[in-house]
């Protein structure tokens, strides 16, 4: 058994490039699963800045063409373009890697406090589609107790920063408060949840908020804002005094005819730029916006140059307890790689036990042969004990080889260390 990540980030290629491999997401995990025998589990990351494939895995070159390829056929891009973009992490790095991202030390913003939602959200996924593994399981779960750790023992992120936060950081930079403005959300998916309760707490009135998949209305409905549907758009962008654009879909929802018709509607009062925040990682608005003259487009690319950086000690201390976490999972995990060798010590006597009593039971009457039963149990366990604890403590130490020639030269046992 192997782990391997192949993926590709901010850090690799552009954003639109991520964007690309991302619209191979959708039931990616769930093909890979079923296509090969190889892939024991796969768990699919994607974000604004990231999109990444977690894989567990009992062979690597056939498994990792089979997502190379996978990913290429789903988002219709040449297969070059995915094997170059996409790096591949494998074994102890994973770990280390994937720690570091839910940390949000590899995020645009460092310390965001979005990723480790999303990296549940992940899980979630593919526990629902039925794609993880026990091992990617605890893989993903000892990530989330890292990233918790991070945030409780170190002033990574402190102040709760976020891509949302940034981008509504250069808006009032170049426009002022946002405190009693007008604003419009495009979308109701897990940013716009975070857009809203930003928006709020910084003073913002009067917030509207749309979705092309018409759930605006009971999106609104829970958070104190206003629906706007479909005839009311081009009205709901010339009373905003900023939009924030989080819907990701196929479309572009804001483009120059958009907001051309919505400056014929907008107030003489109001400032003749509006700000418009686009977080989308496929972008809600297009590009001939940006070069109209009465819209400034914060898109990601902006965020990032204007993303603040994080103290230098509090990122050392981030990543000494993300390393320190790392340590403790693979040792962890070593110790597991003697399970199967355990389980098949203990079937083997177990079998001699089973062979003994039944020979007893026509013997004795039941009463008795439960007793004689339950005093073979207790003492098969007490044997068996430490043995068990040796295996596990050899495997971690890479001397389970020895072990296994020991117990076969003494009992005739074949133990498998599979992990």
């Amino acid at each position: 058994m192997v782990m391997v990540m192949v993926g590709a980030s901010h850090h690799d290629v552009t954003l639109d490039e991520v964007s690309r491999l991302a619209a191979a997401g959708q039931g990616l995990a769930l093909k890979l699963t079923q296509s090969s025998p190889d892939i024991n589990g796969a768990v699919v990351l994607s974000t604004c800045n990231r999109f990444e494939v977690y894989l567990d895995l009992e062979r690597f070159h056939d498994a990792v063409e089979l997502t190379t390829a996978s990913v290429a056929a789903a988002a219709d891009i040449d297969l070059d373009f995915v094997v170059d973009a996409m790096r591949v992490v494998v074994g102890t790095a994973v770990g280390q890697h994937l720690f570091s991202v839910a940390s949000g030390l590899e995020s645009m913003v460092v310390g965001e406090d979005e990723i480790a939602g999303q990296v549940r959200a992940a899980l979630a996924t593919a526990q629902e589609e039925q794609t993880t593994s026990p091992t990617l399981e605890r893989l993903l779960q000892r990530a989330l107790a890292t990233s918790k750790a991070v945030t409780s023992s170190t002033g990574l992120g402190a102040a709760g920063r976020s891509i949302v936060s940034v981008g509504l950081d250069v808006s009032e930079q170049r426009y002022g408060s946002l405190a009693g403005r007008r604003a419009l959300i495009l979308g109701t998916g897990s940013y716009a949840r975070v857009v809203a309760a930003a928006l709020q707490k910084r003073g913002c009135v009067d917030i509207h908020v749309y979705s092309s998949s018409g759930r605006a209305t009971q999106f609104a409905q829970t958070r104190e804002l206003l629906p706007v549907d479909a005839d009311q758009l081009v009205a709901a962008i010339a009373n905003a005094q900023l939009i924030a654009a989080c819907s990701g879909t196929s479309e572009y929802l804001v483009d120059l005819s958009v907001m051309s018709d919505a400056r014929q509607l907008r107030g003489s009062g109001d400032s003749p730029v509006v700000p418009i925040i686009d977080l989308a990682l496929t972008p809600d608005v297009a590009p001939d916006v940006a070069d109209c003259g009465w819209a400034d487009v914060i898109n990601l690319e902006v965020i990032r140059e204007f993303a603040p950086r994080e103290h230098s000690s509090a990122i050392l201390e981030a990543q000494d307890i993300v390393l320190q976490a790392v340590s403790e999972f693979e040792l962890s995990e070593s110790g597991r790689s003697a399970d199967h060798a355990v389980v098949a010590m203990r079937t083997h006597v177990m079998s001699i036990i089973n062979e003994e009593l039944e020979r007893i039971r026509t013997r004795v009457d039941a009463e008795t042969a439960e007793e004689v039963a339950r005093a073979l149990h207790r003492v098969s366990n007490s044997i068996l004990h430490t043995p068990s604890i040796r295996a596990q403590e050899l495997a971690r130490t890479g001397e389970f080889a020895d072990y296994q020639k020991a117990i076969h030269t003494l009992f005739g046992i074949d133990l498998d260390a599979r992990g």
